[in-house]
């Protein structure tokens, strides 16, 4: 509910919004560097997605709140600004228009963990792989679920804002290594571990709508 909202947030949000516009004006004008640039919009990046996160718990609706804050507009263009960033890591992007206006944007940068989507994706996908191994009806070693599982944990610890779901796939994990010999005998076992798996990747999904288009 909006009561439950924080009296400083709004003004932490609309902070956060036009440091990431500004930031990026002054790094298209050679007014900041590029470790400048780059730390800086990361502090925002992270900012952003615990704002997200926190409103989500409470239960009160962005778009809602963007609209009374008179903000939709400069919000979405601070998103547009984070994932144009985040495209130039895809090869198949970085030509046309993308290159030419980017094209000074370092391999640093590139590659940085302001690649939210990409690394939406990367989860993601380590979350499907996982929960489909364990249907496997035949385990031979428990090798490659404690393989998918440290993979999934390492994408987690890359995005900013994730410790209790990251905590929570530490947890079955550990569980899981505890229980070896149950992980490859007992299918009830493995399509529970499954189903656990599935409420965390649905909470993961819940916390990551950013943006609002009007």
């Amino acid at each position: 509910m909006e009561k439950d909202l924080k009296p400083e947030l709004k003004s932490e949000l609309y902070s956060l919004v036009k440091t990431v516009l500004k930031l990026y004006k002054k790094y298209e004008q050679g007014k900041i560097n590029e470790q400048f640039f780059q730390k800086a919009l990361r502090n925002a990046v992270d900012g952003i997605l615990k704002i997200n996160m926190y409103l989500k718990e409470k239960d009160i609706s962005l778009p809602f709140l963007l609209h009374r804050m008179n903000f939709t507009g400069k919000y979405n263009k601070a998103i547009r600004i984070i994932n144009k960033i985040s495209i130039l890591n895809t090869p198949d992007k970085s030509n046309g228009i993308l290159k030419e206006n980017y094209s000074h944007v370092s391999n640093k940068i590139k590659s940085s963990l302001l690649d939210l989507p990409g690394v939406t994706s990367e989860i993601t996908s380590a979350f499907i792989t996982l929960m489909d191994a364990l249907k496997l009806d035949a385990l031979q070693s428990d090798d490659l679920i404690l393989r998918l599982f440290d993979e999934l944990t390492s994408k987690l610890e890359r995005f900013p804002g994730l410790k209790e779901i990251r905590n929570n796939v530490i947890q079955i994990n550990n569980h899981v290594r505890e229980n070896s010999n149950v992980l490859l005998t007992n299918y009830e076992y493995r399509e529970k571990i499954g189903e656990h798996l599935y409420q965390i990747f649905n909470s993961f999904q819940n916390k990551l709508n950013l943006s609002f288009e009007e």
